[in-house]
């Protein structure tokens, strides 16, 4: 059977909101225009991507912004990235399923 059950994917994608690093689409800022959401999931691994697209009126130009969730989120930005390896350590501990 599947090793991610519908429920754990949710609890998930539940703290991604709560982290704030899952898209709203009652964004103030932010002009709706499409949004878009694409599922993938296998017996082993599973992803989500979204795309909002809109008209920011703060900056005067129409905004995209594509986020990803998954079981294995790969090419991320590596320790190097970060100012130390604490800080890198914090952002996975606070986001292992999102980029």
């Amino acid at each position: 059977m599947f090793s991610h059950s519908a429920s754990s994917i949710l609890t998930i994608l539940d703290r991604c909101a709560g982290n704030y690093s899952f898209p709203m689409l009652d964004n103030g800022y932010i002009y709706l225009a499409a949004t878009r959401l694409a599922l993938f999931r296998s017996e082993t691994d599973w992803a989500i991507t979204t795309e909002v697209f809109g008209f920011s009126p703060r900056s005067g130009v129409p905004d995209l912004c594509v986020a990803t969730f998954g079981s294995s989120i790969v090419n991320r930005e590596t320790v190097k990235d970060y100012v130390s390896p604490e800080a890198d350590a914090a952002y996975l501990e606070q986001q292992p399923h999102d980029d």
